[in-house]
């Protein structure tokens, strides 16, 4: 008898769930998706070499039938910022209610690099907020998967302030975006 995780239907099973628990966990985040960078030394020194720029978080909902998103998130910078500061944008992207949804997306969105310090109380979030602009391309609706224009912010934050300890814990990043429309 063979063993349970040499089977390649068990790994196509589990890989199908870990997919569902990801789409359901995007559909359930109310306008407020937290997303986990990990091995932030790593994604950081890849985006200086060349070799990944840009990381994509998980899509999510701004509701269970709502607007699709996903961040996009350059830890060397883009443009003007490279070598100085992270730049962090929100795109849309094609999701299963969009013929009933109103084009183009109108609404506040705020971005943040979050503070992971203990004390809550002292917490200073780095954080943004942006009005959607129905006239831009990044806020119509989508006619790829992921619109290549987003929206967001090339000088976002400092690269110098996030090495802090209080952004990079346990080599994780927390960026957070919260949708209002």
């Amino acid at each position: 008898m063979r063993p349970k995780d040499k089977n390649p239907l068990s790994f196509v099973r589990l890989n199908r769930q870990e997919t569902r628990a990801f789409e359901f966990e995007g559909r359930v985040c109310n306008g407020s998706y937290t997303w986990k960078i990990e091995n932030y030394r790593q994604r950081r020194q890849d985006a200086i070499s060349g070799i990944a720029t840009a990381l994509h978080s998980p899509a999510f909902y701004t509701s269970l039938y709502g607007y699709k998103l996903c961040l996009r998130i350059n830890l060397n910078g883009v443009d003007s910022g490279v070598g100085r500061y992270i730049a962090l944008f929100v795109h849309m992207m094609q999701g299963d209610y969009d013929s009933i949804l109103e084009w183009p997306f109108t609404g506040r969105i705020t971005l943040a690099i979050l503070d992971q310090s203990e004390g809550t109380e002292f917490r200073q979030h780095v954080s943004e907020t942006l009005i959607a602009k129905p006239s831009l391309q990044a806020f119509q609706r989508p006619t790829a998967p992921r619109n290549y224009k987003g929206y967001g912010y090339v000088e976002f934050a400092p690269i110098e302030h996030i090495r802090d300890p209080q952004y990079i814990k346990n080599n994780t990043m927390l960026a957070r975006i919260q949708i209002d429309h």
